[in-house]
Formats: structure tokens, sequence, C-alpha cells
């Protein structure tokens, strides 16, 4: 059985921005991710990450399912924007059971002190696949940062935590 990131992304350069990195070592770590966006384009940079692209024509609402789902990835604009998900984020943070992960430089204000800033070293290999994806998304791919910062909260962690108290990402290593 393996673990199953669900990610729900307004645009497809954004995700790759933000969190590229993570979705890829994600990958790497053998997580099956299904990254949903809500138009049909050039989805090479996603396929560039070993994601699993889905265009939710009708939406979001399928996008998260509550079934077998070990985690969730959500732009903010979409929780902001969308009660569906956004209950879903909720309920998945009140429950517990599911890892809840977010980018972007804001918060939404009903998630505030919920989540937790979480900094993701990528691996080698993710940085090289982001470069790549994000030129792709048409990016410019000059200065690739070797961490993507997060706000996530999860009712399980691997131990690994930075100095500074942030922790990884469950299922991501600290290389020292």
């Amino acid at each position: 059985m393996r673990y199953r990131l669900d990610v729900v992304a307004a645009d497809i350069a954004d995700v790759v921005a933000y969190a590229g990195g993570w979705l890829c070592d994600r990958v790497m770590a053998g997580w099956d991710v299904t990254v949903a966006v809500s138009e049909q384009r050039d989805l090479r940079a996603l396929q560039i990450l070993g994601v699993t692209p889905f265009v939710a024509d009708q939406g979001f609402e399928s996008a998260v399912d509550d079934v077998g789902t070990a985690a969730i990835a959500i732009a903010p604009e979409i929780v902001e924007s969308n009660e569906n998900i956004r209950s879903k984020v909720v309920r998945a943070l009140d429950d517990g059971v599911a890892e809840v992960t977010l980018w972007g430089a804001t918060i939404p204000p009903g998630l505030r002190g919920r989540v937790d800033r979480l900094q993701h070293r990528l691996s080698g290999a993710a940085h090289a696949f982001k470069a790549h994806a994000l030129a792709a998304a048409g990016i410019p791919a000059t200065a690739v940062s070797a961490t993507e910062d997060l706000y996530g909260a999860a009712p399980w962690y691997d131990g690994y935590c930075e100095p500074d108290t942030h922790r990884l990402a469950s299922g991501q290593r600290q290389d020292r």
C-alpha cells in the first residue's frame, strides 16, 4: 500500500514554483501524487516532477477524496474561494487523520494558528527536476532555492526537525 497525496492547484506554474521540489521528493519516496488543476494546459511541468496531473473540469469537488488519502495539499486561494474544499481542509485538520499542506505567501485567515511553517529541503534530484519543470512552465529557473517554505499540519512526522523548530514534511529526510 502506497501513501496518497491529493493536490489542488489553481495554476501549474504556482504549484511548481512553491512546492515542485516537495512534490517530486514525495514521488521519489514512493507516494502516489495527483495534482488537480482547473484548466487543460501544458501539463509537462507536472509530468517532469513525476506527479499525475488531473484536470478537474467540474471544479475541484472531486479532487480531494477522503477515502485513502494520507495527505492533501491545497493552494491558499482555493481554500479561500471554494467552500467545499475549505470544509474538507478544516475536517482533515479537526479529525487529524490526514496531513494538510498549503504553499504560497499567505495563509487563509481561518487556518492561521492551525498550520505550522515547514521548510522542506529539496533533494539533489528534486532540485534538478524542479529546474526543468519551471522551464517547462515558462518560469526562469536561474536560481532554484535549496528549500521550499510550506505550511502544514500532520498527525505524524518522521521525527526530523530543523534546528529552529521548523518541521520537515512527512516522508522527508534531513540531509546533514
